[in-house]
């Protein structure tokens, strides 16, 4: 692999991570919601935006790229 495809599936792993947090947040949100019960509603969370998964990107980057 190129240095180029690693920062790539680097960026992609972020990107699934992400979207991962970001389904079960809104899943936690959706189940929250549908409860009669709860009188109080949560707001669900906005999908993950580019500077957000190029920083977890950089996270994994440094935690790859030490000694």
């Amino acid at each position: 692999m190129t240095p180029y495809e690693l920062r790539f599936e680097i960026f992609k792993q972020a990107y699934a991570h992400a979207n991962d947090e970001y389904h079960a947040e809104f899943a936690l949100a959706e189940m929250w919601n549908k409860d009669r019960s709860k009188t109080v509603k949560i707001d669900f969370p906005d999908f993950p935006s580019y500077e957000y998964i190029e920083a977890l990107a950089d996270k994994i980057n440094s935690f790859v790229s030490s000694k």
